[in-house]
């Protein structure tokens, strides 16, 4: 029988699943950052690992140093939190790059969901993407050390223990506005094994004078007028979808979860620092050099990034960064990947793009089973 179609002939829509079972081990983390006002504020987060066999070595097995083991920091972005990276236990970025034996790490920004900032009025103001990229850079350098803590609670304000595990290796990954916070990082700080940046223009690049264009999905932010710093970008489910979805390659019951109300708030920071993001990008991406590999990924109907974006931001990379820079394009895909079918490819290309910049896992593991899924796991 054809995918997608019904035992009577019927079209029917892919619900496509990830298997984990058992072997995906998630752990509350908890990072001590610098916030713009000079004082120390905390993000909450969370762990990722893959331990099969005994419930002894997987309560353990995590909390030790990985050695060679990658880490993988994810980075979201505007009106998103760790929830994008792990909407489902069923279809997960998080969990799926986990099972391909990385120690993954996700984190409310400062200012997103669990990562308050409201004890400082107006503080939304200062959240810029140059403010994010310096918390990344403690946030990476607590994964490389071990520097944060871990807590059974459900946030961070919960009793605390240090860490034990620590990742000298670190690899990047933002997505969206995440994805502005990356490009500038490795020509920044040059302490992470690779970047990856998604579903944005890094660069201040434009397609050739004469290239179609097509129109970008309409928004309308919303401040909060109790705390006129930050605003609503979404305010209603469908504006969700008609900015991230791309119908015919959506997984329907994760968009459901992924535009559902209520919606999260933002700082201001990230709308207002256009012009200076993009100089302090190209500036940064002239500065990587040789020694951090690059991946672009985008869509191909993604109206936040078209394709036109896609190829301009790449051709900048090739040109400027020194670097070795690949680029993705994934089918049936809008603005929001995490939400589509094409995810499973995404992990897959990841996965293989970093074995073969000498990023693999100390111990990779099998790949998991997704049913109903367009491209299945391979390792």
């Amino acid at each position: 029988m054809a995918a997608g179609a019904a035992a009577d002939g019927t079209h029917r829509q892919r619900q496509p699943e990830m298997h984990f079972g058992d072997r995906i081990r998630v752990a509350t983390v908890c990072f001590s950052v610098t916030n713009p006002a000079g004082g120390r504020s905390t993000l909450y987060g969370l762990r990722y690992t893959s331990e099969r066999g005994s419930y002894w070595w997987r309560g353990r097995a995590a909390d030790r140093d990985q050695g060679p083991t990658p880490a993988i920091v994810l980075v979201h972005g505007i009106a998103s939190s760790t929830e994008n990276w792990d909407f489902s236990p069923t279809w997960s970025v998080a969990r799926a790059l986990a099972a391909a034996g990385y120690v993954v790490f996700s984190y409310d920004r400062l200012g997103y969901a669990k990562s308050t900032y409201f004890e400082q009025p107006g503080g939304g103001f200062t959240l810029t993407t140059a403010a994010h990229r310096a918390e990344l850079h403690e946030v990476v350098g607590a994964v490389q050390t071990g520097g944060y803590t871990t807590t059974a609670g459900s946030d961070c304000s919960a009793l605390q223990t240090p860490a034990r595990t620590r990742n000298p290796k670190v690899v990047i990954i933002g997505h969206s506005a995440g994805g502005w916070i990356v490009a500038g990082y490795p020509g920044t700080y040059h302490d992470v094994a690779a970047m990856i940046q998604t579903d944005i223009n890094g660069s201040n690049a434009q397609p050739p004078p004469g290239t179609p264009i097509p129109p970008g999905p309409s928004t309308a932010v919303t401040p909060d007028p109790n705390h006129p710093d930050y605003f609503q970008f979404f305010q209603t489910s469908q504006a969700c979808e008609n900015f991230n979805v791309y119908p015919p390659g959506e997984v329907n019951y994760i968009v459901q979860i992924a535009c559902a109300p209520p919606f999260l708030e933002s700082p201001y920071g990230e709308l207002q620092d256009f012009g200076v993001k993009f100089t302090q990008n190209d500036a940064a991406i002239d500065n990587i050099g040789p020694s951090i590999p690059v991946l672009l990924t985008s869509g191909d109907h993604d109206g936040v990034d078209p394709p036109v974006d896609a190829a301009a931001d790449y051709a900048y990379y090739q040109q400027h960064c020194g670097c070795d820079v690949t680029k993705l394009l994934l089918p049936d895909t809008a603005h929001l990947f995490m939400v589509h079918q094409s995810l499973p490819l995404w992990v897959n290309y990841v996965v293989d793009w970093l074995s073969v910049k000498g990023l693999a896992p100390a111990r990779p593991k099998p790949p998991v089973r997704c049913t109903d899924c367009v491209v299945p796991f391979v390792r």
